[in-house]
């Protein structure tokens, strides 16, 4: 679809140009077109879709979409879990702060698991069994006071099915 709107840009541009007689219109319009070929080709990065399903608030996602964020968090040869998760309240009492945040990772956690937090954002890697225990995993952290994001990229020791 893109290719063909560029496609027709372009060919118009060059009609417009020889049908101009008049040299000081040339300019003008040769730039116009120039600024409308670039805009429309940044049009796909600005409206995919996909991208903007990630992270959205489970209470905002229907049962297909939330199904597809699943799939997305998967990586294709399915031995990987990433992907990035918002906490919309959490009211498990006083937050949290960056360090006691870690160490109740640490301690919680008995998975071979990095974790780094700032301001609140955990960053978790590493390797855990299977997709089941990286979700209760991210679930778990979500629910620790002071967490209000998590990005995850964890590899699965048993390719998920």
């Amino acid at each position: 679809m893109n290719i063909i709107l560029t496609l027709g840009i372009a060919a118009l541009t060059l009609a417009s140009l020889f049908a101009l007689n008049r040299r000081s219109l040339k300019t003008p319009f040769a730039l116009l077109s120039v600024v409308v070929l670039m805009a429309t080709s940044a049009f796909p990065a600005i409206a995919h879709t996909q991208v903007a399903a990630l992270g959205a608030s489970d209470s905002a996602l229907n049962s297909r979409q939330k199904q597809a964020e699943e799939t997305l968090k998967l990586s294709p040869e399915k031995t990987q879990y990433k992907g990035i998760e918002y906490v919309r309240r959490n009211t498990g009492g006083q937050p949290l702060s960056d360090r006691e945040i870690q160490t109740k990772i640490s301690s919680d956690i008995s998975e071979n698991l990095v974790a780094n937090v700032s301001s609140g954002a955990v960053i978790l890697s590493g390797t855990v069994q299977d997709r089941q225990t990286a979700k209760d995993i991210v679930r778990e952290v979500k629910n620790i006071p002071g967490v209000h994001q998590v990005t995850f990229e964890l590899g699965l020791q048993e390719v998920a099915s």
